[in-house]
């Protein structure tokens, strides 16, 4: 059964320490995707978002925000990936298709996946690019 509102699913991926962080996002990019992108298709997947998380820029932000926060973890993953779906079944079937082995072929020359974080949840927008906010009490 569908959900009214669209879900988040989101995982994050570390890469396997021999490959540099741009080689992983390449090999993401590249290889994996163009043999994943027809499965999240095939199963309804709304949106797919690759959010990099590239090392200078998150320890830059550490070295400031740590300052007034030093309590707070940060990201020490190569990237962030988001996709839109209908409902919790969607991931089943995409990791259920017999296709899928292909398209994470190489997974393991490339992906630590002895660690990731994994969530499910909703996003509900408050502004907007165009700089409206929306879905506030007036």
């Amino acid at each position: 059964m569908a959900q009214a509102q669209p879900l988040k699913y989101t995982v994050t991926h570390y890469r396997k320490q021999q490959h540099t962080h741009d080689a992983f996002i390449k090999y993401i990019v590249e290889d994996h995707l163009p043999l994943a992108m027809p499965i999240f298709k095939k199963h309804g997947v709304v949106s797919y978002t690759l959010f990099v998380t590239p090392a200078p820029l998150n320890d830059g932000l550490k070295q400031e925000i740590g300052k007034v926060r030093p309590t707070w973890e940060f990201a020490d993953f190569d990237c962030f990936i988001e996709y839109t779906i209908s409902d919790v079944q969607t991931i089943r079937n995409i990791l259920t298709d017999p296709d899928w082995i292909g398209a994470v072929k190489d997974q393991e020359d490339w992906v630590g996946t002895t660690k990731a974080l994994v969530s499910l949840g909703y996003a509900t927008p408050y502004l907007l690019e165009t700089g409206e906010v929306v879905n506030m009490k007036k």
